[in-house]
């Protein structure tokens, strides 16, 4: 082999192994900062696909920090004491207003519309609510995102609960190669909820809330892979990268809470 070719070679390996080690350090970090809580955090919405007749929820990852109260009434609209339910709103915005979601809704915009802009993030006035005119869900991040539950819902309401629906060629063709022996396929459907828990007091440094960021992730059940525990799902490494991108979501819109909290 050329002399070149082995250099080159030998500055993509270097370049590739660096790139590899700095992903699995910074995805150790989150996941020791972020450990995962257990399912009953989360709403029986969230653990329930959205067609339950040829779906299923294969898994929900839940991630969640504390943060002192007042640095999330700062971002309550209200001049009065807020309600558990204002305290939703407030980090449901805060989630979808951090610098990592806006420059995800911002990049489909570009690609959508060709303008560099997140779109709505649940701060107009009318917030998650339906469209007025039509009756449709709101969505969110230039069509990212769906709302499928406002806050204070329903008795299981637990904040803010949004949907992304992926398309259907990627996954029927994951599917059709599944059937031929490929090991994975992709998700149908997922889905986010963002919930804030009643407040408390936390070693006499005042009083904290625990704020929550929850994926779901669904599946198109197939008869032929047998049993649910058998249902084919996305590797193991894609699924590691999908839960620490919701802890660097998680951990974005609590930093930006912080910051301005210490302003």
């Amino acid at each position: 082999m050329p002399r070149l070719s082995l250099r080159l070679l030998g500055y993509t390996t270097a370049a590739t192994g660096i790139a590899g080690y700095s992903i699995h350090r910074g995805l150790s970090h989150l996941e020791e900062k972020y450990p995962a809580l257990p399912h009953a955090a989360g709403s029986r919405a969230l653990r329930k696909p959205q067609s339950p007749n040829n779906r299923r929820c294969a898994y929900t990852d839940i991630y969640a920090a504390q943060i002192p109260l007042q640095a999330l009434e700062a971002r309550v609209r209200s001049p009065k004491t807020p309600t558990k339910t204002e305290l939703e709103y407030a980090w449901a915005r805060s989630v979808l207003g951090s610098k990592v979601l806006r420059a995800e809704g911002s990049l489909l915009g570009l690609l959508t519309s060709f303008r560099f802009i997140p779109c709505d993030t649940g701060n107009s006035a009318d917030g998650f609510s339906p469209d007025k005119a039509t009756g449709a869900p709101r969505v969110l991040l230039n069509g990212l995102l769906q709302v499928q539950r406002v806050p204070a819902a329903d008795a299981d309401s637990n904040g803010l609960l949004v949907s992304l629906e992926l398309p259907d060629k990627p996954r029927e063709f994951f599917e059709k190669i599944a059937r031929w022996g490929y090991p994975w396929r992709l998700m149908s459907c997922v889905r986010h909820e963002m919930s804030v828990s009643e407040p408390f007091q936390r070693n006499g440094q005042g009083m904290f809330v625990e704020v929550r960021f929850a994926s779901a992730h669904d599946y198109e059940l197939v008869g032929s892979e047998g049993e649910l525990e058998k249902q084919k799902i996305i590797p193991a490494w894609v699924l590691r990268l999908h839960r620490g991108y919701a802890r660097l979501v998680l951990d974005s819109a609590v930093r930006e809470l912080q910051r301005d909290d210490e302003k």
